[in-house]
């Protein structure tokens, strides 16, 4: 599941813990399973803060690089 479709399906479940129709049972049931689509949102979330903190470091270097190129 992507990360757009975790927060959507977790949208759907606080729109349902929400309505007064739904048991306590169900709203629990609902509860675990919004916990675990948050930390896997969190986990992508982190995973893809990691990546650009890789790619920024990369950059930089770069441009280190091509400063270095440019004084000779």
């Amino acid at each position: 599941m992507t990360f757009e479709q975790s927060l959507k399906k977790l949208e759907q479940i606080a729109e349902k813990m929400e309505d007064k129709d739904t048991s306590l049972d169900e709203g629990l049931k609902l509860f675990d399973e919004g916990v675990l689509l948050a930390q896997e949102c969190m986990k992508k979330l982190e995973e893809s803060s990691g990546k650009v903190t890789e790619l920024t470091a990369r950059l930089e270097k770069l441009r280190v690089t091509e400063g270095e190129k440019q004084g000779e």
